[in-house]
């Protein structure tokens, strides 16, 4: 699994990218804009065609993905917006075939505003996606529960008061 990130993303410091990079064993972090991340993405891409985790008209659903041949996945960790203009610039990450999936539980991640009901961090993306494919829902909670607990401290540390003036 690979997780493409936003050289922007890479310097936030609630991402959670993070939390997947140092929590899973073949999970590799690169770094868009970083010459040889940028070269390793085209030889992944080149050799072994990857699947793109991205919501769109074009992507096929996660549900018709399990079961298949397992190939390696890329996420992107950005903003939507920055994201969207990663895909949009890139030609290579344009040409995979994209999966997207349904959630069936509103977001956890309650630091940013997301544009849309269906929008996920690349954390909570990862887990959904690793759960249908290895078919196991519990799996990978302890993940989802370490992402819990850093944006707890985080209302704590800014107080009720501004999480509801800026998150809610």
């Amino acid at each position: 699994m690979h997780i493409l990130q936003h050289k922007k993303e890479a310097k936030h410091a609630l991402g959670t990218a993070i939390i997947a990079q140092l929590s899973l064993q073949h999970c590799q972090l690169l770094t868009a804009g970083n010459s040889p991340c940028e070269q390793q993405l085209e030889r992944l891409i080149s050799e072994q065609q990857p699947l793109l985790i991205y919501p769109g008209n074009d992507s096929q659903p996660l549900s018709e993905v399990v079961g298949q041949t397992l190939r390696p996945l890329i996420f992107i960790d950005s903003t939507w917006r920055k994201s969207k203009r990663m895909l949009l610039e890139s030609p290579q990450l344009q040409s995979l075939p994209k999966v997207s999936f349904k959630p069936a539980q509103p977001s956890r991640y309650q630091l940013r505003k997301a544009p849309n009901a269906s929008a996920r961090s690349t954390l909570e993306a990862i887990v959904t996606v690793l759960s249908a494919l290895e078919k196991d829902s519990e799996k990978y909670q302890p993940l989802l529960a370490t992402m819990d607990w850093m944006i707890q401290q985080q209302i704590e540390k800014m107080g009720e008061e501004t999480f509801a003036r800026n998150y809610s």
